[in-house]
């Protein structure tokens, strides 16, 4: 197990590194499960599981097991604030990076890069590998074709959805031009308001 732990660490770490504002080395939750499932395959499963959900906010448990589901090997949770996007997904894979940090599969910091990122806090790539893919090219057709989308959808769970399929995006645009991040994070949040102020009439 130690020597398949090592082999997840290594793995994950070539795929990106990053270090954080003290100095400490961590990895991407993409890292982490990619790395994870190359090396253990099938032979542990995560499982996860809403605990809370209330009007304000979501609390998810991820727990890794072997073939007895009794045998729990690590867990982890995330509590997410539903004026996010995507706030049931970030909660999911903060969950899961978490149960797979306290199983071992970290570097040096058990927050993952995702993690700071959703706190504004900035870390830097160490070896020019960066897993949100930043030298993706977008324009304003993109965005506006986005924009459009978040106008006509009809419930939540489009917006969630259109969040997760445009995260890879929204991160570079996040990096690149932060004003133009905050405008699109508006019209997502403003059109959730929207949505649930019309259901509770």
């Amino acid at each position: 197990m130690k020597e398949k732990i090592k082999q997840v660490n290594e793995l994950a770490a070539s795929y990106g590194s990053y270090i954080n504002q003290h100095g400490k080395k961590c990895i991407s939750v993409w890292s982490q499960v990619k790395a994870f499932r190359e090396v253990f395959g099938t032979d542990f499963g995560i499982h996860c599981q809403i605990l809370e959900h209330s009007d304000r906010y979501v609390i998810v448990q991820a727990k890794i097991f072997g073939y007895d589901p009794e045998r729990i090997i690590s867990s982890g949770i995330s509590k997410q604030y539903r004026d996010k996007p995507g706030y049931l997904s970030s909660a999911e894979s903060f969950a899961i990076s978490r149960a797979l940090s306290f199983m071992g599969i970290l570097l040096e910091d058990i927050t993952s890069k995702e993690e700071y990122e959703e706190l504004d806090i900035p870390v830097q790539p160490m070896n020019g590998k960066d897993t949100t893919s930043a030298d993706t090219r977008y324009d304003d057709s993109i965005i506006n074709e986005l924009v459009k989308k978040v106008h006509y959808a009809p419930h939540t769970a489009k917006l969630d959805f259109l969040w997760r399929a445009n995260r890879e995006l929204l991160d570079q645009i996040k990096i690149k031009d932060l004003a133009t991040y905050n405008s699109i994070l508006n019209k997502f949040n403003s059109k959730r308001d929207e949505i649930t102020t019309q259901n509770e009439v």
